[in-house]
């Protein structure tokens, strides 16, 4: 099965809601996805999501974000990892966004 990369831009996310928002609906999580740290891993593992594993995630643009998001996503890393570890394959990467001439 082909590797599905999902691409979120963070530039605009100014609090938890947004980065939520943009996660689930790049997941293709159902719609009774709770927006929390423990239901991301059960759907990570147990394949609740319609983007099912293997499955990476790129966030660009998180080097701006306020610092209390920052931490909050090295808390969602750190999720995938236990994910990962745990036998799904999936990756969460942090990337440099695109210039507007690039996209």
């Amino acid at each position: 099965m082909p590797l599905s990369v999902i691409r979120l831009d963070a530039r605009g996310w100014h609090d938890r809601d947004d980065l939520w928002r943009d996660l689930l609906a790049g997941l293709g999580a159902p719609g009774w996805h709770g927006a929390n740290l423990d239901a991301l891993y059960d759907g990570l593992v147990a394949g609740e999501n319609s983007v099912r594993p293997p499955l990476a995630v790129e966030i660009a643009g998180a080097a701006r974000l306020p610092a209390a998001l920052v931490a909050y996503l090295t808390r969602i890393r750190a999720v995938f990892d236990d994910a990962a570890r745990d036998g799904a394959a999936v990756a969460l990467r942090f990337v440099a966004p695109l210039s507007a001439a690039a996209r």
